[in-house]
């Protein structure tokens, strides 16, 4: 019991894990060191509560759209309800904010395979899906912003080139891997043991039927116009959280509001991006001409919209499934995930 204790905390409070602690101090020191407390509470006083509200339900919303989408990836391989899907997804999000190294992803994952009977391996090579998606989405969306704003900061700009040329080699790779799909096929079992008769190549085969899920699909429109829709969701709710503290931004501030935190989730951090996100959105909100009191008041009520909505709903599924934190550690180090 000893033994497994010692392996948990050593997971837990690893040098990432310390890293990430450091650079949300980091954050937070760099967002708030130049702190007004008086005119940051005036600025925050000044939240409609009811638009506070609004902004978290659009949330939730982005989320089943969500769960909507991963059904139809999962569903070459069952069909699942959407709810069911919904609730896994809040699970992740909870474990993203509470959880230290990003545990969501796993966690959800796990959660399904523990309540569907499906491989872990094989969810979570849909969740590699998703989350290629989320990133595709994301450049074709820079690529767009950077193209319809020519005076979008040179990052923005260079962004687009950079994420235009990456799509464009990723679909001639893709291309030419379809004409020469027997071929690779081959070269990959002539170098790995792909058989269902041992433990390492039921864990390769599982894991490559859920990372194949989107060839296998008949909604692939429907995939990609969901994947549209939940960054447009997304960019349509910073609207929202800035109108809550009447701050009504346009078109150009929602896209670059909406680069600047998506990068910045990427970057090692506290559970919940604390501290990396504020620093990203103060900064974002400064350049765009706020003054810096009442871009620290929006920071903390973007954070706070997704935070509080998504580690509730979370919390409600993680105890309604019964999940053990320490089983998931547990079969993902099995797995060799």
């Amino acid at each position: 019991m000893k033994e497994k204790s010692d392996n948990l905390w050593n997971r837990y409070f690893s040098p990432k894990t310390i890293i990430g602690l450091l650079v949300s101090a980091l954050g937070l020191y760099l967002g708030f060191r130049k702190f007004n407390g008086v005119e940051f509470w005036a600025s925050l006083k000044q939240t409609k509560l009811w638009i506070f509200g609004l902004s978290m339900a659009i949330m939730v919303v982005m989320i089943y759209v969500r769960g909507w989408r991963w059904k139809y990836l999962i569903d070459p391989i069952r069909n699942l309800p959407v709810r069911h899907i919904f609730e896994m997804e809040m699970i992740g999000f909870f474990g993203n904010n509470v959880f230290p190294f990003r545990l969501g992803e796993f966690l959800r994952a796990y959660s399904l395979s523990k309540v569907q009977k499906i491989p872990i391996g094989t969810i979570f090579g849909t969740v590699v899906v998703e989350r290629t998606l989320d990133s595709l989405t994301f450049l074709v969306i820079m690529i767009i912003g950077a193209v319809a704003f020519p005076g979008m900061p040179a990052w923005v700009r260079t962004g687009g080139l950079v994420a235009g040329a990456f799509i464009l080699i990723l679909g001639i790779l893709i291309y030419i891997s379809r004409l020469k799909r027997e071929t690779l096929k081959g070269f990959v079992k002539s170098k790995i043991n792909i058989s269902t008769e041992n433990k390492i190549g039921k864990a390769i085969y599982s894991f490559w039927q859920g990372l194949t899920s989107l060839r296998r699909t008949p909604h692939l429109g429907l995939i990609v116009f969901q994947s549209l829709l939940i960054w447009m969701i997304c960019i349509a709710n910073f609207w929202v959280m800035g109108a809550s503290l009447e701050v009504y931004f346009d078109l150009y501030a929602l896209l670059l509001i909406f680069f600047v935190t998506s990068a910045i989730v990427s970057v090692p951090s506290a559970p919940g991006y604390v501290g990396t996100y504020h620093a990203a959105t103060i900064g974002i909100l400064v350049f765009l001409g706020l003054e810096l009191p009442k871009a620290q008041a929006v920071s903390v009520i973007m954070h706070a919209v997704g935070f509080i909505i998504l580690t509730a709903f979370g919390l409600v599924y993680f105890l309604k499934y019964q999940i053990n934190v320490k089983d998931t550690s547990g079969v993902y180090a099995e797995k060799g995930v």
